[in-house]
Formats: structure tokens, C-alpha cells, sequence
């Protein structure tokens, strides 16, 4: 491809427009936003069901502290290979294409999570729901950056993600009332998640294939029709610049997966390579092992199961939220700031959490640290997704998102370990050990 393309979002030489950088919001962008605050809905819904569900099974399908652990570590390992498989495929089929096929997927998956006759299958289930999961999440992260106007794709990222995660509470509210029901209330929540399959629906309508990808695969004529749809009111002609190379422009050629690691690790980025793999990791951690683990280990250290249930549902309503309220922050003074302020924010608050006895004190105080966390998250995710150039975009993106779930995957099965060695008065060191 002769010189930088119109639609990159990395420096372009003079002369050059950056269409969809330079965008202003219309009507299909928010047709884009819909879908993806429905993907991300179905998505959260899915990735903290089993959370909701966890206490209920250990009462009447007989199962361990242990087992739950693998579950959740299974879980995270399916999440693993959605990672890479999602980046690699978005890169080969295309965006759309590989955004569809995984929400379809986990949609299918949750609905058999729910038919399953056996805590066997259960494992094999949830493990391929979580590869859906993720594999449509780092398609997501990427996509919203190649689409959205640089100015606001912060903004409109949180938002719709906060609106998704609307999700959360409203499934934990169902699940209160629904799960403790009947011995086969639990299966009735994960039916709701496998719902999913709506998206397919409205997706094959309402989204466009990234103009960025179809600039890398040379498919001109297709990208500028794409964007002239995002830009009614300018003439496109990226046939023209695309084809005509400029002074200092930088070639950009197709980037294999392995070619891209080694990119990411090259003595150029390798230092923010290191930086993005700890943060990612950290938060990530944090966020899963609190959240993932509450309601099952409130039910353990005295609660009955429908209080844990409640105190989680009021605690989850902090997610889009906290979304929300990063949507104001994340297009102003840059990621950096905000990711450093909520994380500590977030340390100190888990330490004051871990002492609480205290039913509406738990809740307040878990409330702030599910807006916190949901806050830094989605700042995280727009960050990530423009540290890297985009011919090595989607695999970066999947890569260091990927070792979050690794770690995750491990430390999901430590919990259960602690809580045979500890009781309820020692709840403060295990609720700082799952946010550190």
C-alpha cells in the first residue's frame, strides 16, 4: 500500500485527511453504538451469571469451594484463546464478520451452560462461553477506535459500555428473586444470557465492515463507500490519495501474528509493551477475583444465600455508573491520569471494604469500588487500543489483554485455598489478597 491511507488514525503527512478521525457523530455511528452496547450487555451478562449462580450450585448440586475456583479458572483460560483467536481471525475475515460469529458463539454456549446435565459439561461449557466473551471483546476494542472520531471515541466508548453494563444489576436483581426459586432456578438466568443472538439480528443490518481493515486488504472502493456512510457531507476519494504516494509517508504491509509480537516487543515499543502487560494484568485481577468471588464468599462466611445475592445485585448497580462518570473524564487530559487516580483510589478502598461486617456498609463501600473499577477498566480498553499503530493493532490489543486472563485463570484458583485456612474474621486479608 503506497503511503499512509486516509483513514489511519497514526501521524499522516501533509495533504493527507483522516476521514473518520475527523468525523462527526451521524446516524450510523450511533447505529454502531447500539450494536455495541448490546454486545457488551450480553456480554457482562454472561461473564457474571456464573457468579450470581455459584452459591446456588454448591447447595444443590453438591459442589466444592475447589470446583468453583476451576470454573472461574477455566473460564479465564477459555478467555486466553478468545483473545488470540478473535485478533487473529478480525485480522483475516475481517471486523464485522468475527464480532458476529463470537457473540453467536457465547449466545449459544450460555444457553448450553444452562441445558447442562452435569457439572462435567458445565466446566467444558462455561469454558467455551468465556472464549466467545473475550474474543468478541478485543474485536470490540479495536473496531470502536477504527470507527469512532478521535475526539470522543473515549467518551462513546464508556458509554456504550456503561450502558451495557446495565446488564449487570438488572441480571442480579432476576437472579435474586429467580435462583434461590427452585433447584433449577439458576438454569432459567443463564437462558436470558444466551438471548444474545438478537445482535445477529440488527448487526447484519446496521454494521459496516472497518474502513482501516479494507484499506489493508486494498479493498479501496469498499472502504470509501463506508466512509462517505459516516461522512454524508464530504466528498471521499480515498482511491485518489491512496494511490498516490507522498514524501515521507510510511508503507504499512500486512503483519502476521508472529511478525506482530515481535513488533510489539522490538526495542521500539518494547518499554511500553512492559508497562501496558502490568497494568492490564494488575487491573484486570483486581477486578475479576472482588467481583467473581463476592457472592459466593459472603454465602460462605455467614450470609444466607439470598443476602448475598442482594448485597452483589446493589453492589453491581456501580458498573455503568462508574462507566458513565469515566465518559466525562476519559477525553480529557489524556488516559494516563485518570488510570493512576482510580487504581489508588481503588487499593485504598478494598482495605477499608475487607474490615466491614456490616450488610449496608458492605454495599456502600463495594458500590465505590465497582465504580472505581468499572471506571478504570474502560479507560484502560481505550488506552490500550491506541497504543499500537494499526497494521499491528488488533494482535497487540489481544496479546496484553490476553495475559490479564492468564493471570487471572491462576489466580481464580487461590481463593478456595484461603478460605480453607481462614474464617470469617479473617475476611479483611482475603478481600485485600483478591484486589491486589
Amino acid at each position: 500500500m503506497a503511503g499512509i491511507v486516509s483513514v489511519n488514525s497514526e501521524p499522516t503527512p501533509i495533504g493527507k485527511r483522516r476521514y473518520l478521525d475527523e468525523a462527526r457523530m451521524c446516524s450510523e455511528h450511533y447505529k454502531f453504538l447500539i450494536i455495541l452496547a448490546l454486545a457488551y450487555a450480553f456480554d457482562q451478562m454472561d461473564l457474571f451469571t456464573f457468579s450470581f449462580v455459584a452459591p446456588a450450585l454448591t447447595k444443590h448440586w453438591g459442589v466444592s469451594m475447589e470446583w468453583i475456583g476451576l470454573v472461574n479458572s477455566c473460564t479465564f483460560v477459555g478467555m486466553l484463546f478468545g483473545c488470540w483467536f478473535g485478533g487473529w481471525l478480525s485480522d483475516v475475515i475481517g471486523r464485522k464478520k468475527t464480532f458476529l460469529y463470537s457473540v453467536a458463539f457465547f449466545s449459544t454456549f450460555s444457553v448450553l451452560n444452562g441445558l447442562a446435565p452435569n457439572k462435567e459439561l458445565f466446566l467444558v461449557f462455561r469454558t467455551l462461553t468465556g472464549f466467545g466473551i473475550l474474543s468478541m471483546v478485543v474485536v470490540a476494542m479495536v473496531y470502536i477506535t477504527e470507527i469512532l472520531p478521535s475526539a470522543s471515541r473515549g467518551k462513546w466508548q464508556a458509554i456504550s459500555l456503561a450502558t451495557g453494563l446495565l446488564s449487570v444489576p438488572l441480571i442480579g436483581q432476576i437472579a435474586g428473586r429467580v435462583v434461590p426459586s427452585s433447584p433449577d432456578g439458576w438454569r432459567h438466568i443463564f437462558f436470558i444470557g444466551g438471548s444474545g443472538f438478537i445482535i445477529l439480528f440488527l448487526g447484519l443490518r446496521w454494521l459496516k465492515e472497518s474502513p482501516r481493515w479494507l484499506i489493508s486488504k486494498g479493498r479501496y472502493a469498499e472502504a470509501e463507500v463506508i466512509i462517505q456512510r459516516f461522512m454524508p457531507d464530504v466528498k471521499v476519494d480515498i482511491n485518489n490519495e491512496a494511490s498516490i504516494p507522498v514524501e515521507g509517508a510510511v508503507l504499512v504491509k500486512e503483519t502476521g501474528t508472529i511478525a506482530a509480537l515481535k513488533e510489539i516487543f522490538s526495542k521500539k515499543y518494547a518499554r511500553k509493551t512492559s508497562v501496558l502487560i502490568t497494568m492490564v494484568c494488575c487491573i484486570t485481577v483486581g477486578y475479576f477475583m472482588f467481583f467473581a468471588w463476592m457472592p459466593t464468599l459472603l454465602n460462605e462466611f455467614g450470609f444466607t444465600l439470598e443476602d448475598a445475592l442482594w448485597m452483589t445485585a446493589l453492589v453491581s448497580f456501580g458498573s455503568p455508573i462508574g462507566n458513565y462518570l469515566a465518559a466525562a473524564v476519559t477525553d480529557k487530559g489524556g488516559r494516563k491520569i485518570p488510570i493512576v487516580i482510580y487504581s489508588v483510589l481503588v487499593g485504598v478502598m478494598t482495605i477499608a471494604f475487607g474490615t466491614l461486617k456490616i450488610p449496608m456498609l458492605i454495599v456502600g463501600i463495594g458500590f465505590m469500588i465497582r465504580v472505581l473499577m468499572d471506571g478504570v477498566f474502560v479507560v484502560m480498553w481505550s488506552y490500550l487500543a491506541e497504543s499500537y499503530p494499526t497494521h499491528i493493532r488488533n494482535t497487540g490489543t489481544g496479546f496484553i489483554y490476553s495475559t490479564g486472563r492468564l493471570l487471572t485463570a491462576g489466580a481464580m484458583i487461590v481463593v478456595p485455598i484461603f478460605t480453607k485456612v481462614m474464617d470469617t474474621q479473617h475476611y479483611s486479608t482475603l478481600s485485600v489478597a483478591c484486589s491486589c
